[in-house]
């Protein structure tokens, strides 16, 4: 075998692969070849991408993060508030886009460098005196 032919062969491989990694990725559709002139992949996959969004192709065969076309539910939005004082690590590309990407009782808060990031809601009194008991070990 010559080593054109492997190095095609290694390339079918890996967009084999890419299409594989898209197509077990979130739900929903994307919208035909955005016009945005981002021309590099930004992303590889849907799972790279923060919250619902979807790793989809740009016109001039980049790859960005995008909403997805199909409707989605309302999401449901956690008790509590976001802390006023953004805090958390500097960590600047988002985990989450709403809080029910969030495990537990986490809310989808700004953090300190502005990205999105699943953190402690502050509770009123009223549902901090209800969380007492079993719902603590959520806190833990």
């Amino acid at each position: 075998m010559t080593a054109a032919r492997k190095a095609l062969c290694v390339a079918a491989v890996a967009l084999a692969a890419l299409g594989l990694a898209r197509a077990q990725g979130k739900p929903g559709s994307c919208s035909p070849a955005s016009a945005l002139q981002v021309c590099a992949f930004v992303c590889r996959s849907d799972l790279e991408c923060p919250g619902y969004f979807k790793c989809c192709p740009t016109a001039c065969g980049g790859f960005v993060c995008s909403k997805p076309v199909t409707a989605r539910a309302r999401p449901a939005v956690k008790p509590g508030a976001c802390p006023a004082e953004p805090g958390g690590p500097w960590v600047c590309s988002s985990r989450c886009a709403v809080d029910t990407d969030c495990r537990g009782a986490l809310k989808c808060c700004r953090n300190r460098c502005g990205a999105l990031a699943c953190q402690r809601p502050l509770l009123s009194e009223r549902l901090r005196r209800g969380r007492r008991g079993a719902d603590a070990l959520a806190w833990a």
